[in-house]
């Protein structure tokens, strides 16, 4: 399905869906949505740390 408003280029084959998906499957992986902070137990910011050990 060529967009009849872009022009491509002499002698440049276009991008075929094999090395669209292969490019995308080298990227890093990213979170989808923002991860929320881990405050309980050994994380909590406003619990003591150490009197889990005492």
């Amino acid at each position: 399905m060529a967009n009849p408003d872009q022009i491509m280029m002499a002698g440049v084959p276009p991008v075929s869906m094999g090395e669209r998906l292969g490019w995308l499957a080298a990227q890093p992986m990213q979170v989808r949505r923002p991860q929320r902070p881990l405050d309980i137990g050994f994380w909590d910011p406003m619990r003591k740390q150490l009197d889990m050990f005492e």
